[in-house]
């Protein structure tokens, strides 16, 4: 898909046309067009130049103004460049329009989600108000400071509050240090779990999982932030393998439909490094598990296959001696397939 960009005269037009003309987009450029049509790779640096470029020259044609005007340091300071279209030239060509209309205080109407010719009304209605500055400057910058500082701590209290639920001992302690939570607040986001299906985390063993009645005081929380992060993360997992799954097996069978149609064509089959590197991740991810595992058998008995001699395995077992060596084993597709391996 290209990237437009509007141009305020067909020669400015022409002329970006001429001097990129390797960017330009030879499907949907039209060269009777003021817009001109970039390629997608176009860099971002560049279009926003070329948009500031257009604005200016856009808003000359409506306002026959003074066009860009040099920004003082205090204007700078007052300006934030990383929000939206804003940019040097883009400043200074709103600046110019400010001169046009006669707004002394130009920062205070700015927008940066709007274009340079969006900004030719909000102007000329700021000129029609009288032109003059809205409020002090040093107070306004100290009320933006204020403001933004109070965005953060919301923002910060907001996330901690999200990790104090999932039983982030940290994240509990700033809610009550910065966020101003008491301690009954945070122990109502760390309420025991119900262990009713579908209504939260939830685990066969809740049960066990509640706090013991020789537990007490700050034991009491340690421990059900350790169960919520439990349940928490667990569910997680089982999430992120059910999808793991589904993805591993469409790989597979695409990689095998390639190495289908190259067979068929006379040619050989080729090796795909991205499915072999996420053929070492699981190893690994394998490896790991048996060695930092706290609880290390794994129960297949609602897994729907076959097993040789049991339905629970010891992973640390598997991992180092291999998977046919535990009472699970593995099945005669896979001893099949190993055995060709070999030949």
């Amino acid at each position: 898909m290209s990237e437009a960009v509007e141009f305020g005269s067909k020669a400015a037009a022409d002329r970006a046309r001429e001097e990129h003309a390797d960017l330009v987009c030879p499907v949907d450029d039209d060269k009777r067009m003021r817009t001109v049509h970039f390629v997608s790779d176009t860099p971002d640096t560049l279009l926003d130049r070329l948009r500031a470029e257009a604005d200016e020259g856009t808003a000359q044609r409506e306002d026959r103004g003074p066009g860009q005007v040099d920004l003082t340091d205090a204007e700078r300071g007052r300006l934030d460049f990383s929000k939206g279209r804003a940019n040097v030239l883009w400043a200074r060509s709103i600046k110019g329009l400010a001169a046009r209309h006669g707004v002394s205080d130009w920062t205070s109407y700015v927008d940066p989600t709007l274009t340079v010719d969006e900004h030719r009304e909000v102007m000329e209605n700021a000129g029609q108000e009288g032109g003059g500055a809205r409020a002090d400057p040093d107070q306004r910058d100290a009320d933006r400071e204020a403001n933004a500082a109070a965005t953060e701590q919301a923002e910060g209290c907001n996330h901690a509050r999200g990790h104090c639920e999932h039983g982030d001992p940290d994240a509990c302690e700033f809610l009550q240090e910065a966020c101003g939570y008491s301690e009954a607040e945070v122990s109502d986001l760390l309420t025991e779990p119900d262990p009713a299906p579908g209504d939260g985390p939830t685990d066969d063993d809740a049960s066990p999982l509640s706090p013991p009645d020789d537990l007490e005081g700050a034991r009491v929380g340690a421990y059900l932030r350790s169960v919520r992060g439990y349940l928490n993360a667990t569910d997680a997992v089982a999430e992120h393998i059910e999808k793991l799954r589904e993805s591993l097996e469409h790989a597979n069978d695409a990689a095998r439909a390639v190495n289908g149609i190259r067979t068929d064509a006379g040619l050989e089959p080729i090796h795909f490094t991205k499915l072999e590197d996420a053929n070492a991740d699981l190893t690994d991810l394998v490896r790991m598990v048996a060695t930092t595992c706290e609880e290390c058998h794994a129960d297949h008995s609602e897994h729907g296959h076959d097993v040789t001699a049991g339905d629970r395995e010891d992973v640390r077992e598997a991992a180092v001696d291999g998977a046919g060596s535990t009472p699970v084993g593995v099945s005669d597709e896979t001893e099949r397939a190993a055995t060709e391996a070999d030949t």
